[in-house]
């Protein structure tokens, strides 16, 4: 029950404190965690087609869906690698916010595999996504 409510809301928790960032005035530091979020959300679909993993709900009968998805496209996790990225990049404006950020991305790798979302290499995989895209973000 954890897992799935985790799973399925600490991404949203990612964005309202993006928003945050963005309404104390850090709102270069918020179109830059939008464009990470863009970039990565362009690389995990051209790496998610090019390997063609499956959930892991869906590759092995005895691991439970806790949270409704597509069966496809289990590599890597997108929204690890969007928490991640956002998480480095809001510690150049707020430290409290990113550590926060840095929490919610733990705990959304964890749920999503607990969730039979992902395997704990997509999480790991997506989290190495997030660090690149945040050292390009930093750029913009």
């Amino acid at each position: 029950m954890v897992a799935r409510a985790a799973a399925g809301w600490l991404a949203g928790a990612e964005v309202l404190l993006m928003g945050q960032l963005a309404l104390r005035g850090h709102w270069r530091t918020a179109l830059r965690m939008l464009f990470a979020v863009g970039g990565i959300y362009v690389m995990s679909e051209l790496l998610g087609r090019l390997l063609a993993r499956q959930r892991p709900f869906a590759e092995d009968a005895e691991v439970e869906e806790l949270l409704s998805h597509h069966p496809a496209r289990s590599f890597p996790s997108r929204h690890v690698a969007s928490a991640v990225a956002m998480a480095l990049l809001a510690r150049t404006s707020d430290v409290g916010v990113a550590r926060v950020m840095a929490a919610c991305a733990v705990l959304l790798g964890v749920s999503r595999v607990a969730a039979g979302l992902h395997y704990p290499s997509d999480v790991g995989a997506g989290a190495m996504l997030g660090l690149i895209a945040a050292s390009y973000g930093r750029r913009a």
